[in-house]
C-alpha cells in the first residue's frame, strides 16, 4: 500500500489511526514517514477528542526535533504531498487490515501444515484473531429518516418494550422515565464502592420488566453474580440463599430468573460480546468490566475508548440497550459526587462514547450511613445532571431510593 495514501488516511481521520494504530510494525515505512507517524500519535493522545490533525501543527512539532532548517523543508514537503492525496480513510484502512490478515493467514495455514509446535503457532493465532477483532469495529452503520411522523416516533418510544426502566426508581426518574434499545450507559466508580452491587440490583429491575437481560463478566467469578442476583430476586440474605437453595431457586424463577444470560469472558473480546448478542438476542447488555476487555490496543487510553466504541455499536447494531462498566481513578476516592474526570485512564473518550453517565461515589460518612451517592455526569436521556443518595442493603444486593 502506498505511504503516502497511509499517512493521509492517518492524519485526516483519528478513527482510520486509532483502528491501525497497533498493526503497522512491518508496514515498510521510510524513517520520514516513521517520524510523521511518531508525531501524529503524540498529537491524538494530547488531545483525545481530536478527529483529524492539524497539518501545521504537526509541521511546528516535528521541526522542533529536527536542527536543520533543510530537514524542516523536506519533511515540509512530504506532509504537503501527504495533504494534497485524495483519500477515503475508512476504505484505505479496511482494505490496510484485509491485507494483514490474509498475510498472517497464510502464515498460519502453513505453519499448520508444517506442524509446528503449540507454543510457535499461538503467538500468530492471537495475531490473526486481533486483526479479525479490530475490522469488526466499523463505522456504524447510517440510518436515516426524513419527514419522519411525529406521532410514529412518540408511539415508537412509549410503546411496550420502547422505554427500559433503569433501577433505581430515583435514577430512572432522572432518566425521564427510561432508556432505550441502542442507548449507552457507562457506570463508573472506584473498587469496593459498589459497581456491581448497581449491577445487580439493574439486573433484577431488567428482569422485573420481562426483558431476556445478558450479563458479560470478566472479573469476578460467575458464580458469586448468579448467587447475588438471586439473593436480590429473592429478598434472601446470601446465608440465606445457602442455607435453603431451593426456595431460593423457586422464588428468583418465579421473578423472572430465567430470562437472565451469565457469561465468563476470560478477559473476552468485543467479537466474543457480538457473538453472545446475536445468540441469545437480549434486550440488556451489562459489560463488567471495559477495562479487562482485548481490542487489539497496547495504549491503555486508546483501550478503553476503543472496547466502549465497540460496546455501543453492537448496541446500535442489534437494538440492545448497553450498560458498561469501568473504574474510577484516584481521584475519587472518598468523594460522594463525581464528574467525568474521575473516571480512571479515560475521561475524556469514555464519556464520548456514552449517552448515559453514572458515577457511584461513596464517603466515609455514606458508607456509614449506608448509602451511596450517584451522579449524572453525562446525561442527553433526561438533561438532569445531580447527584442524589440511595440506600444500600449490602446483604441483598439492594440498592433503593432514599
Amino acid at each position: 500500500m502506498s505511504e503516502k495514501r497511509l499517512l493521509a488516511s492517518c492524519i485526516k481521520s483519528r478513527t482510520a489511526y486509532d483502528r491501525i494504530a497497533d498493526h503497522l510494525e512491518d508496514v515498510g515505512l521510510t524513517e520520514q514517514g516513521k517520524m510523521i507517524l511518531t508525531h501524529v500519535d503524540r498529537y491524538y493522545t494530547r488531545d483525545a477528542q481530536a478527529r483529524a490533525v492539524d497539518p501545521d501543527l504537526l509541521m511546528s512539532g516535528i521541526a522542533r526535533e529536527l536542527p536543520n532548517p533543510k530537514h524542516h523543508r523536506v519533511l515540509g514537503e512530504i506532509v504537503a504531498s501527504v495533504m494534497a492525496e485524495d483519500v477515503s480513510p475508512e476504505n484505505v484502512v479496511a482494505d490496510y487490515l484485509a491485507t494483514k490478515r490474509e498475510k498472517v493467514g497464510n502464515q498460519l495455514a502453513t505453519m499448520l501444515a508444517a506442524g509446528r509446535p503449540p507454543g510457535e503457532v499461538a503467538p500468530l493465532v492471537e495475531r490473526y484473531q486481533e486483526l479479525l477483532t479490530t475490522e469488526t469495529i466499523e463505522k456504524e452503520e447510517t440510518r436515516v429518516l426524513c419527514g419522519e411522523s411525529v406521532t410514529k416516533l412518540v408511539a415508537a418510544r412509549n410503546r411496550e418494550g420502547g422505554l427500559i426502566q433503569v433501577f433505581p426508581q430515583a435514577l430512572n426518574e432522572r432518566l425521564d422515565g427510561g432508556l432505550l434499545r441502542g442507548h449507552h450507559m457507562v457506570v463508573f466508580a472506584r473498587p469496593e464502592v459498589g459497581k456491581t452491587l448497581f449491577a445487580v440490583n439493574a439486573i433484577y429491575g431488567f428482569l422485573k420488566q420481562g426483558l431476556r437481560t445478558l450479563y458479560v463478566g470478566n472479573e469476578d467469578p460467575i458464580e458469586d453474580i448468579v448467587l447475588r442476583v438471586v439473593s436480590r430476586l429473592s429478598g434472601l440474605t446470601r446465608h440465606e440463599v445457602l442455607d435453603d437453595p431451593e426456595t431460593a431457586d423457586r422464588i428468583a424463577r418465579e421473578k423472572g430468573y430465567n430470562n437472565l444470560v451469565l457469561a465468563s469472558l476470560t478477559p473476552g473480546t468485543i467479537k466474543e460480546i457480538e457473538a453472545l448478542v446475536i445468540e441469545h438476542k437480549p434486550a440488556v447488555v451489562l459489560t463488567d468490566q471495559l477495562r479487562n476487555l482485548q481490542v487489539g490496543q497496547e495504549n491503555f487510553t486508546r483501550q478503553l475508548e476503543t472496547a466502549a466504541q465497540g460496546v455501543r455499536t453492537i448496541g446500535k447494531r442489534h437494538g440492545a440497550l448497553m450498560v458498561s462498566f469501568t473504574q474510577a481513578g484516584d481521584s475519587a476516592s472518598g468523594k460522594s459526587i463525581l464528574d467525568m474526570g474521575d473516571v480512571d485512564s479515560s475521561n475524556t473518550g469514555i464519556p464520548a462514547q456514552a449517552d448515559v453517565m453514572v458515577g457511584i461515589g461513596m464517603s466515609r460518612e455514606d458508607e456509614t450511613m449506608g448509602r451511596r451517592v450517584l451522579s449524572l455526569p453525562k446525561n442527553k436521556s433526561g438533561g438532569n445532571h445531580d447527584s442524589f443518595p440511595v440506600r444500600v442493603d449490602l446483604q441483598r444486593s439492594k440498592m433503593a431510593s432514599a
